[in-house]
């Protein structure tokens, strides 16, 4: 087990918020070291370079989100859409400026973003399969399934891929939960994406 490291946890924090108002490209390892106030050395002795900051970065959210999706892998044959969709939004918003960040950082589709991220997403839409449709992998499901997917997703990540339309990032336990009821809500009455409640 790793021992916390308050240092090393101030610096991805710090670089979180750069790369999330900066970007990635924008921001240097010394702008990382003077905002997090180490010397830029010590930057490179836990984390190699920037990019080692962003894979870093990318662990901490990846990791907890899909041992989260295993958790809700069907045991009974139920279908808990709407559990599952509350979880992950409010997984996505309590790590607000991260999700914004990763969600941007693909739709750039550079290589580095796809080649340090490609495995998770792969796990992540192996999980949808199971959880959602029940197949034993993302390529046993069926042309119509892969777009309700698609849909699916792209509901999950529009509010962190557009963080110009949310100002006010919902901070608050309160505003917070608001915005999973509300959201959670339009996605199911209000679009396609119920076919997948009902395993199309």
């Amino acid at each position: 087990m790793n021992r916390p490291n308050p240092t090393r946890d101030k610096v991805l924090d710090v670089a979180c918020r750069l790369f999330y108002s900066q970007g990635f490209n924008g921001t240097s390892v010394r702008d990382i070291a003077n905002a997090a106030g180490v010397n830029v050395s010590l930057i490179h002795y836990y984390f190699k370079s920037k990019q080692g900051l962003f894979e870093s970065l990318a662990i901490s959210y990846f990791e907890p989100y899909l041992e989260m999706l295993e958790s809700e892998l069907p045991s009974d044959g139920e279908n808990h859409f709407d559990t599952l969709v509350r979880k992950i939004l409010h997984y996505k918003q309590s790590n607000y400026q991260l999700s914004c960040l990763l969600n941007r950082e693909l739709s750039l589709n550079t290589i580095f973003a796809r080649e340090m991220l490609v495995t998770y997403l792969a796990k992540e839409n192996h999980l949808f399969a199971r959880i959602l449709f029940h197949k034993k992998s993302h390529v046993d499901i069926t042309f119509k399934e892969k777009l309700c997917l698609l849909q699916f997703k792209g509901l999950l990540n529009a509010p962190f891929m557009m963080p110009h339309e949310f100002k006010d990032p919902f901070i608050t336990d309160a505003s917070l939960n608001h915005f999973v009821d509300t959201y959670s809500r339009l996605m199911h009455d209000h679009t396609s994406v119920q076919l997948l409640a009902a395993k199309v």
